[in-house]
């Protein structure tokens, strides 16, 4: 790495070059483009919506794109450039250029973790836009081999392109930064010194300090790498990497409070970066100091990073970290509180979202509603919030998310909602790409080897008693109540067992009339087995599948069998549905390393939203 070479520098053709203009004020874009035009641009583009944005990047490879921050709308600037970007709609050569007239700490920094070529203020001079736009494409050609060889994942290459190109052209602050990311992602010690030597005295920044933080931590002096952090944020306060950094170093040293502490002050210098808010989560819960972690939630809701799938991942990971806070020792007046919290935050995130987005959360809040039921030994509400939940879906499961149908799969499972259980699992076991949250919980589920095989046997004995409704459905009958001791809230056996019932000729009375159902349910199951077997079916048979929401084939299923039984016993009975779900072959899990997002198909908003509501008649 020498002096500047200008005279190196590549030249521009203007008549080439293709500038997409994306400002909600058709008159901002307008002026920007009589700029523009002088210079002998003759591709230049106008848009007025995020949408508009991305219909014009996948039809023309633009060299530069120039957009304002507030585009009043649910996206800023900077995640307009994170969605073209995670949609693979802007080539690395192409250059970033954000505009604004708010200078405020948050749309700095909110621009600067997007890594734009340059941030012009309004009003905008001729001679400032000529001078940034000529700056922007010498820098992006410049970059342009380097990110080639990422694209190509040859870091080793990368890094020798960086190395040659900064020689070559002289110093170039966002290569440099690469280059020295580039260098401590692949541990290449050795290599980093001498250019820390060098960047520290000709070049000195922000990164070069934070780069060397990570070498004293590496040689084994992780409070000198705390102090040079301190220290850096003391004469840096916006340098938001320090403080990430910082976070990590305070945790490793055991200096919890510390670390919320500055997770705090970092979150509020960004507090759309969703990330942090999960920081501040994590260090309030292990702290249990639920004010804290409710804040973070609150801040997170109003700024969900809803440009992809991404934001439904960002809320189940906070719901991790809140039942952590919410199922540690604590009273149930406690409990009743953080419920009606979280309630508040979900109606938050609701409000933020967008309409094709909103069903999503509504079922995933009916999926955490399930899970707290769960937790109280109430499984019969538990059944029928998740059934409420996953009901709009019934015949469209593929369109959910990975993560709601992760989330949801061990309530089935513990319910025995087989025919549920395998549709999710064919679903899920069509998709290699997952989060990092929804990867733990698949590992989760595999390491539970009994939780899957007694579902296979689960799947086994319902097809074998299904097989004898119609022929013999006393053996039914039997076999039916066998299942029921282990799954009493199936809804594939107690159906299959009242369909059988119904087959007998005269109906008895339904027991247990004045009991409540809980308690029915410990009454049924303390009876021993042979009673079990003989004696007239329960009011809870029947209300375990009577006030839930069931899949088409299974709710014509119910009303005949309702029919059966409650009308002419010697009326032609009708046969139960074939097509019973195969799980001999489920691991409860997809085989997937991939740590990525899966894409998921906007669908239509449902007539009624109805978020997880506390008061529901059950």
């Amino acid at each position: 790495m020498t002096t500047t070479n200008l005279n190196a520098t590549p030249a521009i053709h203007w008549e080439k070059i293709k500038v997409l203009i994306v400002d909600d004020q058709r008159s901002a874009s307008t002026l920007l483009k009589s700029l523009l035009t002088p210079l002998g641009i003759k591709h230049i583009d106008l848009a007025d919506t995020y949408d508009e944005a991305v219909r014009a990047c996948r039809k023309t490879h633009y060299n530069v794109l120039i957009t304002d921050y507030h585009l009043n709308q649910a996206l800023n600037g900077s995640e307009l450039i994170c969605l073209l970007r995670s949609k693979r709609l802007l080539s690395s050569a192409c250059g970033i250029m954000m505009i604004s007239g708010d200078h405020s700490t948050e749309v700095i920094l909110s621009t600067l973790s997007v890594q734009p070529d340059c941030f012009l203020s309004k009003p905008i001079t001729n001679t400032t836009l000529k001078q940034k736009l000529t700056q922007t494409l010498k820098d992006s050609e410049i970059r342009q081999p380097v990110y080639h060889a990422l694209e190509m994942q040859q870091t080793k290459r990368a890094i020798e392109l960086c190395k040659q190109q900064l020689t070559q052209f002289g110093h170039n602050q966002k290569l440099s930064d690469l280059l020295l990311d580039l260098l401590v992602e692949e541990q290449a010690w050795q290599q980093l010194q001498p250019i820390l030597i060098f960047l520290t005295a000709k070049h000195p920044s922000h990164k070069v300090a934070v780069v060397e933080a990570k070498v004293m931590a590496h040689e084994g002096h992780l409070e000198q790498a705390i102090q040079h952090l301190e220290a850096l944020i003391e004469r840096t306060p916006l340098c938001i990497e320090a403080f990430d950094l910082l976070v990590q170093y305070q945790q490793v040293s055991h200096r919890p409070f510390d670390a919320l502490v500055t997770a705090k002050r970092a979150f509020q210098l960004t507090p759309s970066a969703s990330h942090r808010a999960l920081i501040v989560a994590q260090q309030a819960a292990d702290l249990n100091q639920p004010d804290e972690l409710l804040n973070a939630g609150r801040v997170l809701a109003n700024h969900l990073p809803i440009i992809d799938i991404s934001w439904i991942v960002r809320f189940a990971e906070f719901n991790a970290i809140f039942e952590q806070l919410y199922f540690s020792p604590r009273t149930n007046q406690s409990r009743r509180q953080l419920r009606q919290e979280l309630k508040g935050i979900q109606l938050r995130a609701f409000s933020r979202l967008l309409p094709a987005q909103q069903p999503f959360l509504t079922t995933y809040g009916h999926i955490v509603r399930a899970r707290f039921y769960l937790s109280e030994n109430k499984p019969l509400k538990a059944k029928r919030r998740a059934l409420i939940g996953l009901s709009y879906y019934f015949e469209k499961i593929t369109k959910l998310p990975s993560v709601i149908l992760i989330e949801l799969l061990p309530i089935l499972i513990n319910l025995g909602e087989v025919l549920l259980i395998s549709e999710v699992h064919q679903t899920l076991s069509l998709r290699d790409q997952f989060d990092g949250h929804s990867l733990q919980r698949i590992d989760a589920l595999r390491s539970n080897t009994e939780s899957a095989n007694s579902i296979k046997n689960l799947a086994l004995q319902l097809s074998e008693a299904k097989a004898l409704i119609v022929s013999h459905p006393q053996q039914a009958i039997r076999l039916y109540d066998q299942i029921l001791i282990r799954y009493p809230y199936s809804s594939d056996a107690n159906l299959g067992y009242l369909d059988a019932y119904s087959r007998q000729g005269s109906v008895p009375a339904p027991q247990d009339q004045t009991l409540p159902q809980d308690q029915a349910l410990q009454q049924d199951q303390e009876l021993p087995l042979d009673q079990q077997q003989t004696r007239p079916y329960s009011r809870l048979r029947r209300q375990a599948i009577s006030v839930m929401p069931l899949p088409a084939d299974y709710e014509a299923w119910r009303s005949r069998i309702f029919d059966q039984l409650d009308n002419t016993p010697t009326q032609q009975f009708s046969e139960p549905p074939a097509n019973s779900p195969c799980l001999l072959s489920i691991e409860l899990a997809p085989n997937t390393e991939t740590a990525l997002n899966a894409d998921v198909s906007n669908v239509a908003r449902p007539e009624v939203i109805e978020l997880a509501p506390v008061n529901h008649t059950q």
